[in-house]
């Protein structure tokens, strides 16, 4: 009995959020945050992912206006969720991207880009 309810948390938790979500490596969350307005340049980009991807293959590239890169320091993060991309250029006021690419334990690879602005606090 208690299989059979462990079996069915399981199917209505893939069936809630999707096959991909549930079992693949994706992105929680990220500071600076997806879409958001921040009033000065974040010394790292942090990204959340729902488990440790593989350092070593994972990529972070920003840029920002006129499609300007920024300099970025080599990977943090270790066998955690987390990964720092430290920036080490400047970063002045305008719209930038942030892309990524990685891969999980499991072989699978995931990628995504979000936006984000440094400007003046939203009124």
């Amino acid at each position: 009995m208690r299989l059979v309810r462990v079996t069915a948390a399981v199917v209505g938790i893939v069936a809630m959020t999707g096959w991909r979500t549930a079992f693949h490596l994706h992105l929680l969350k990220s500071a600076p945050a997806a879409n958001t307005t921040v009033v000065a340049a974040p010394e790292a980009i942090r990204l959340w992912f729902s488990q440790a991807p593989e350092l070593k293959v994972t990529t972070v590239k920003v840029t920002g206006p006129n499609s300007t890169a920024v300099a970025l320091a080599p990977l943090t993060g270790g066998d955690s969720a987390v990964v720092i991309a430290s920036v080490k250029g400047r970063m002045a006021t305008g719209n930038y991207a942030v892309s990524w690419r990685t891969m999980a334990r499991d072989g699978h690879i995931a990628s995504g880009a979000f936006a984000f602005t440094i400007g003046p606090a939203p009124r």
